[in-house]
């Protein structure tokens, strides 16, 4: 081992799987509120262990974007019977922070059971509305005569109302107002066509209108689902004001999904990710430390930053420390210091042996960060008595300050 020491790190996939979980899950609520213990529970073990726990968390978050999805349908399902008039019965939707994949999965199976009875019941009530106002309309025109204004009777409907209904059922009941329109102008030309070819040929162009009209309804209901992903993985992020507000109107229906905004997210959400990583390898730090006996400077919550820093403390080293300095989630340093400088041989015969002592430390501390899933594989090092240990900045500080003063005979 050394007094000093690099190393890389890298972070085993249930812990990167489970930190993006826990945003999935709604930020603090769910499996957040067990803290790191539970995410370090999640990665810890030999490898089949580990597969079998990233399985679990990969599970999950599958299960939680089924379930938004879910949401996302029953939304716009709403809106649709809202805007018209019709009553239909729908799931409420579940909170999915602190339930389990299997409750999530139930609630799923149940769901799709009564969105399926909804949206088919949805569905045909405004077909069936469509379908009479559109022959309604062919029957006002066969009842014009020259003395109402019009000068020749319109063509009988070809098109049976029957027919013209089951095809408008395919609608998705939540397709755009411009998109309904369309399919609508279509089926009032199949049934004023003049013959049955030609009324033939226009159902075949309200059935692709339909298609078309269902594909966009579809990418509004994933853009929904998307929005609401982000919104919970986005919650709390200071830096995500001014995108949260969009995503709402997203989730809301009030807005697309625009792949500006998307990109916007999907950036936030990494830099969530980062730093929850961040925190959790300090975390990490921090508690396997604390268990061989060091003491967390108060700055240690600075290892989240940027080039953050920290110090390490023991009770029976009143004149040693370890300088941490972490780099995002890719690189540990490590220095053994002294606290004042080292003046006599007896002093240098005890940096090395604090220097030992410390090399047994991190080989153990290492081993409690594999345990967390927190790999630091070292490259390069110093090893005990190779050189003489720095002293703190802090301490150094004071002593040129105090040379400074001696000199200007102070």
């Amino acid at each position: 081992m050394s007094s000093g020491v690099e190393a890389d790190i890298a972070l085993d996939a249930a812990v990167i799987a489970s930190l993006g979980l826990v945003r999935v899950m709604g930020g603090a609520a769910g499996l957040a509120a067990t803290g790191t213990g539970a995410l370090a529970a999640l990665a810890e073990g030999r490898a089949e262990a580990q597969a079998e726990r990233l399985r679990e968390a990969q599970q999950l978050e599958e299960t939680v974007g089924e379930v938004l999805n879910r949401t996302a349908r029953i939304a716009a399902l709403a809106q649709s019977a809202r805007d018209h008039g019709v009553a239909v019965e729908l799931p409420v939707p579940i909170e999915v922070a602190g339930r389990s994949a299997e409750e999530l999965a139930a609630w799923i199976t149940e769901a799709d059971a009564r969105l399926a009875v909804a949206e088919e019941s949805l569905a045909a009530t405004i077909a069936e509305a469509a379908t009479g106002r559109i022959f309604e309309a062919a029957a006002r025109s066969l009842r014009a005569t020259p003395e109402n204004g019009r000068s020749a009777a319109a063509p009988r409907p070809t098109a049976s109302p029957d027919e013209l209904t089951r095809l408008l059922r395919r609608l998705a009941p939540d397709a755009a107002d411009a998109d309904r329109r369309a399919v609508t102008e279509a089926a009032e030309q199949a049934a004023h066509a003049p013959t049955a070819s030609e009324a033939e040929g226009r159902l075949t162009e309200v059935r692709i209108r339909i298609q078309d009209a269902n594909e966009r309804a579809r990418e509004r209901r994933d853009g929904r689902a998307a929005a609401l992903r982000f919104l919970r993985e986005l919650e709390g992020h200071p830096a995500a004001d001014s995108v949260r507000p969009r995503l709402g109107e997203v989730a809301d229906g009030a807005r697309p999904f625009d792949q500006g905004l998307r990109a916007e997210a999907a950036r936030l959400v990494e830099e969530a990710q980062r730093q929850a990583e961040q925190r959790y390898v300090a975390e990490v730090l921090r508690a396997a430390f604390g268990e061989l006996g060091y003491e967390v400077g108060e700055g240690f919550e600075t290892l989240t930053a940027q080039d953050g820093e920290a110090v390490l403390t023991r009770g029976d080293w009143p004149q040693h420390a370890v300088k941490v300095r972490v780099d995002g989630t890719r690189q540990v340093r490590m220095a053994l210091l002294r606290t004042e400088p080292a003046e006599s041989d007896e002093q240098r015969r005890l940096d090395v042996e604090r220097e030992e002592q410390w090399c047994a430390s991190f080989d153990a501390a290492r081993e409690r960060l594999a345990e967390a899933g927190v790999h630091a594989d070292v490259r390069w090092r110093v090893e005990p008595g190779t050189q003489r240990l720095p002293v703190t900045e802090r301490q150094r500080s004071g002593r040129q300050q105090n040379e400074r003063r001696r000199e200007l005979g102070g």
